[in-house]
Protein backbone atom coordinates (compact mmCIF):
# COMPACT_ATOMS: atom_id res chain seq x y z
CA UNK A 1 0.00 0.00 0.00
CA UNK A 2 1.50 3.04 -0.89
CA UNK A 3 1.98 5.96 1.79
CA UNK A 4 -1.06 8.05 0.35
CA UNK A 5 -3.50 5.54 0.43
CA UNK A 6 -2.09 4.64 3.82
CA UNK A 7 -2.61 8.87 4.63
CA UNK A 8 -6.41 8.27 3.21
CA UNK A 9 -6.87 5.50 5.54
CA UNK A 10 -5.71 7.38 8.07
CA UNK A 11 -7.44 10.20 7.86
CA UNK A 12 -10.96 8.64 7.50
CA UNK A 13 -10.18 6.79 10.74
CA UNK A 14 -9.71 10.29 11.92
CA UNK A 15 -12.66 12.01 10.66
CA UNK A 16 -14.58 9.16 12.08
CA UNK A 17 -13.67 9.85 15.44
CA UNK A 18 -13.93 13.44 15.09
CA UNK A 19 -17.36 12.69 14.45
CA UNK A 20 -18.20 10.09 17.24
CA UNK A 21 -16.32 13.19 19.26
CA UNK A 22 -18.84 15.78 17.74
CA UNK A 23 -21.88 13.29 18.39
CA UNK A 24 -20.74 12.82 22.34
CA UNK A 25 -20.33 16.74 23.00
CA UNK A 26 -24.12 16.63 21.42
CA UNK A 27 -25.25 14.06 23.93
CA UNK A 28 -23.82 16.26 26.61
CA UNK A 29 -24.73 19.32 25.61
CA UNK A 30 -28.12 21.16 26.86
CA UNK A 31 -29.13 24.98 27.69
CA UNK A 32 -27.36 24.97 30.77
CA UNK A 33 -24.57 23.63 29.31
CA UNK A 34 -24.83 25.09 25.24
CA UNK A 35 -21.89 23.36 23.92
CA UNK A 36 -23.35 23.45 20.08
CA UNK A 37 -20.61 25.30 18.93
CA UNK A 38 -18.04 22.75 19.57
CA UNK A 39 -20.43 20.39 18.02
CA UNK A 40 -20.27 22.49 14.72
CA UNK A 41 -16.46 23.00 15.06
CA UNK A 42 -15.90 19.00 15.41
CA UNK A 43 -18.14 18.17 12.74
CA UNK A 44 -16.32 20.98 10.09
CA UNK A 45 -12.78 19.32 11.05
CA UNK A 46 -14.41 15.49 10.70
CA UNK A 47 -16.19 16.83 6.70
CA UNK A 48 -12.25 18.34 6.09
CA UNK A 49 -10.54 15.13 7.15
CA UNK A 50 -12.55 12.85 5.24
CA UNK A 51 -11.94 14.92 2.14
CA UNK A 52 -8.45 14.76 3.15
CA UNK A 53 -8.85 11.65 2.97
CA UNK A 54 -10.51 11.63 -0.44
CA UNK A 55 -7.45 13.96 -1.51
CA UNK A 56 -4.94 11.64 -0.66
CA UNK A 57 -6.65 8.45 -1.92
CA UNK A 58 -6.11 10.35 -5.82
CA UNK A 59 -2.06 10.59 -4.97
CA UNK A 60 -2.55 14.28 -4.13
CA UNK A 61 -0.62 16.66 -1.23
CA UNK A 62 -3.47 18.03 1.03
CA UNK A 63 -3.07 21.58 1.10
CA UNK A 64 -2.85 23.40 4.39
CA UNK A 65 -5.08 26.19 4.05
CA UNK A 66 -9.07 25.44 4.74
CA UNK A 67 -10.44 26.87 1.32
CA UNK A 68 -7.62 25.33 -0.67
CA UNK A 69 -8.55 21.51 0.59
CA UNK A 70 -11.70 22.11 -0.82
CA UNK A 71 -10.95 23.54 -3.93
CA UNK A 72 -8.87 20.77 -4.25
CA UNK A 73 -11.25 18.00 -3.97
CA UNK A 74 -13.49 20.03 -6.25
CA UNK A 75 -10.44 19.94 -9.14
CA UNK A 76 -10.22 16.19 -7.99
CA UNK A 77 -13.59 14.94 -8.03
CA UNK A 78 -16.05 17.54 -9.25
CA UNK A 79 -18.94 18.81 -8.15
CA UNK A 80 -21.70 17.23 -6.20
CA UNK A 81 -24.05 20.46 -5.60
CA UNK A 82 -25.69 18.98 -2.14
CA UNK A 83 -22.43 17.90 -1.29
CA UNK A 84 -19.84 20.87 -2.11
CA UNK A 85 -22.77 23.00 -0.53
CA UNK A 86 -22.27 21.82 2.78
CA UNK A 87 -18.87 21.85 2.61
CA UNK A 88 -18.58 25.55 1.43
CA UNK A 89 -21.58 26.29 4.39
CA UNK A 90 -19.49 24.89 7.61
CA UNK A 91 -16.37 26.11 6.18
CA UNK A 92 -18.20 29.65 6.24
CA UNK A 93 -19.06 29.06 10.03
CA UNK A 94 -15.89 27.23 11.25
CA UNK A 95 -14.56 30.21 12.69
CA UNK A 96 -17.39 31.16 14.37
CA UNK A 97 -17.73 28.28 16.08
CA UNK A 98 -13.95 28.65 17.48
CA UNK A 99 -13.45 32.21 18.06
CA UNK A 100 -14.55 35.34 20.03
CA UNK A 101 -14.75 37.79 17.52
CA UNK A 102 -15.83 41.41 16.77
CA UNK A 103 -18.34 41.48 13.71
CA UNK A 104 -20.41 44.60 13.12
CA UNK A 105 -19.77 46.33 16.25
CA UNK A 106 -20.50 43.37 18.37
CA UNK A 107 -18.76 40.37 20.27
CA UNK A 108 -19.30 37.68 18.49
CA UNK A 109 -19.48 34.82 21.03
CA UNK A 110 -19.46 31.18 19.51
CA UNK A 111 -21.79 29.26 22.31
CA UNK A 112 -24.52 32.13 21.52
CA UNK A 113 -24.65 32.09 17.92
CA UNK A 114 -25.11 28.10 17.16
CA UNK A 115 -28.09 26.22 18.88
CA UNK A 116 -29.28 22.68 18.89
CA UNK A 117 -30.91 22.89 15.52
CA UNK A 118 -27.43 23.92 13.98
CA UNK A 119 -25.52 21.54 15.89
CA UNK A 120 -27.72 18.23 14.54
CA UNK A 121 -27.78 19.82 11.10
CA UNK A 122 -24.21 20.27 11.00
CA UNK A 123 -23.81 16.32 12.55
CA UNK A 124 -26.06 15.23 9.74
CA UNK A 125 -24.00 16.84 7.19
CA UNK A 126 -20.92 15.45 8.27
CA UNK A 127 -21.92 11.67 8.65
CA UNK A 128 -23.28 12.29 5.08
CA UNK A 129 -19.73 13.45 3.73
CA UNK A 130 -18.34 10.82 5.51
CA UNK A 131 -20.38 8.33 4.23
CA UNK A 132 -19.50 9.39 0.75
CA UNK A 133 -15.98 9.39 1.24
CA UNK A 134 -16.24 6.10 2.57
CA UNK A 135 -17.48 4.73 -0.90
CA UNK A 136 -15.10 6.65 -2.60
CA UNK A 137 -11.80 4.92 -1.06
CA UNK A 138 -13.43 1.81 -0.03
Amino acid sequence: MSLQKEQARAYLKEALLTLESAKAIFKNSSDKKPLWSQVVKNCYDAMEQAISAAIAFKGETIPKDHPAKITKFIELYGREYGFVYSLLTWLGKRARAQYVDIIKGEVSIPHKIFDKKSAKRALVDAEKIINKIKEIIG
